[in-house]
């Protein structure tokens, strides 16, 4: 099988960054329109919408992983029913999120931590906000299979196409409802129906893309049991992530208010945009190393695995120390707001999100596939319970949302260095000290270098020139060291080669023109 690895990391990064210009746009908009409080239930809402995840009980990444070893080329029926198993699987416990949403709908005080004198028409407006988010994700989420599917096949730039039209549509869409003066709810009609055309193309995507594929009408027990204890484990290790990457909110949300919420969202939100920049690469590990793991190609998988840790960080580290020098400048560009606990916020969250991706991320899902499955679902289950003790404990003492960001960074700094980095490198039979040299410490000190001259220009620069001119040319310096320290640390010798060769057909067009 031939790997569009090209192919789908270059239209993964076109479609990141088109979600990313368009979240940026959207949040200014919805701060601007709907106000702090409103914005942190728009926040809450989608927290909750996220929760339904919770109940993919992992079949999402075994659809990915049966479809990735190529069962649908060597036994097409065997596949429908395993794939049909999935699907009416997730419309089963699809049904379980309305129950759910009405008695979030009834506690919807203490969910959203409403003030005593709040309104009955904002209470009331609230419930119906949840209720619709509930009706969405009941209707949505048994489709949730398909993407993992094209994930599988190795075909994520069909997936990526699919996401860049659906997000130019919304943007278009949330352009309209604002100047039509409509407010919150008609917002997320909007967005929720755009999501469910998005999971229907697909679903067409995936049906052209396998011959012989069908969704059979039945539920295949046999078949339901082979692929369940691998689903049961990646289940616990989702709850997990799910714990941490949400409750953060949720816990936040009951303890402090809503207002803390956006706070908090504010100065995450560009942690988590690093995050996302990396993913369109580590994207491809899943897929790749569960087909090579079918293939027993295990000292290939290690291979792929340290080049791509050295990869992620590399970018990752540059981009982190650029946020912590200039954490309060890109808060106000992006989002016309002025806080100093959110660079607080920012600049603790995006050393906690470089740890994540560097040390947790590529070895948590290279792991995964080379069925270490079960491991990491008890580093995830200590973690989460490890997690929510802490913070309820800190929130009970003090209730600050620095208090949960604390607990989560503890918690994962022990799961991960204490437990997942030493099992992956006696599993991938892994030298530490390769490791820390090659895979974090070369790339670590040329973001060092890159961060003290940035520091010199801000140092020197701050208040006399705007924002994102200061910003600019701190991107113009890391531009002009890294893309030398590109070509000299991660290219091998046939990709400076071809980087060679690139070049200088790149040239001779210049001198035609």
């Amino acid at each position: 099988m031939k790997i569009p690895f090209f192919k789908n990391t270059v239209t993964n990064y076109f479609s990141m960054f088109v979600r990313l210009v368009q979240g940026i746009i959207v949040t200014r908009w919805l701060i601007s329109h709907l106000g702090e409080a409103q914005y942190g239930l728009w926040v809450m809402l989608w927290s909750f919408f996220s929760y339904a995840l919770l109940l993919d009980l992992g079949f999402g990444v075994a659809a990915q992983k049966v479809t990735a070893t190529e069962l649908y080329k060597t036994d097409i029926e065997k596949y429908n029913h395993t794939i049909s198993s999935i699907f009416f699987s997730h419309v089963s416990m699809a049904l379980l999120i309305l129950p759910l949403t009405f008695v979030g709908m009834y506690y919807i005080r203490e969910l959203f931590h409403l003030p005593v004198d709040a309104t009955a028409e904002y209470i009331r407006f609230c419930r119906e906000a949840l209720l619709l988010s509930g009706l969405a994700a009941t209707i949505v989420f048994p489709l949730g299979v398909f993407p993992e599917i094209l994930v599988g096949l190795q075909k994520l730039y069909l997936r990526n196409y699919i996401i860049i039209i659906s997000k130019i549509m919304e943007l278009a869409g949330v352009i309209m409802i604002f100047a039509m003066g409509w407010g919150l709810f008609k917002l997320l009609v909007f967005v929720m129906l755009i999501m469910g055309v998005t999971q229907l193309a697909m679903l067409v995507s995936v049906w052209k893309s396998i011959p012989g594929f069908r969704i059979r009408f039945a539920f295949d027990k046999e078949v339901f049991k082979g692929i369940f204890h691998f689903s049961a484990a990646v289940y616990i290790i989702s709850i997990g992530r799910m714990i941490w990457e949400r409750g953060m909110f949720l816990l936040i949300s009951i303890f402090c208010g809503l207002a803390p919420v956006g706070i908090f969202q504010l100065g995450s939100r560009v942690p988590f945009l690093i995050q996302q920049v990396s993913l369109p690469y580590v994207e491809n590990i899943s897929p790749i190393s569960a087909l090579l793991h079918s293939r027993k190609r295990t000292m290939h998988l290690a291979q792929i695995l340290m080049r791509s840790i050295r990869w992620v960080n590399f970018f990752a580290a540059g981009a982190t120390v650029m946020v912590m020098i200039y954490a309060p400048r890109i808060i106000l560009l992006l989002f016309n707001v002025k806080s100093d606990e959110a660079a607080f916020i920012c600049r603790l969250m995006v050393l906690f999100v470089y740890f994540l991706l560097v040390c947790r991320s590529i070895p948590e899902k290279f792991l995964t596939m080379a069925e270490e499955h079960k491991f990491l679902a008890k580093v995830q289950s200590f973690e989460s319970i490890f997690f929510i003790a802490i913070s309820v404990v800190g929130l009970l003492i003090k209730p600050h949302e620095l208090i949960v960001v604390g607990a989560m960074i503890l918690t994962k700094f022990i799961g991960t260095v204490f437990f997942v980095l030493p099992h992956l490198i006696k599993r991938a039979n892994i030298k530490l000290r390769f490791f820390i040299l090659y895979s974090l410490f070369e790339p670590v000190l040329l973001a060092l270098a890159t961060g003290m001259i940035c520091y010199w220009q801000y140092y020197f620069l701050r208040g006399k020139v705007h924002e994102f001119f200061l910003l600019a040319l701190a991107g113009f310096s890391g531009v002009i060291i890294y893309f030398p320290a590109l070509y000299y640390m991660m290219f091998d010798h046939a990709e400076r080669f071809r980087a060679k060769k690139i070049i200088k057909k790149f040239i001779g067009i210049l001198k035609r023109a």
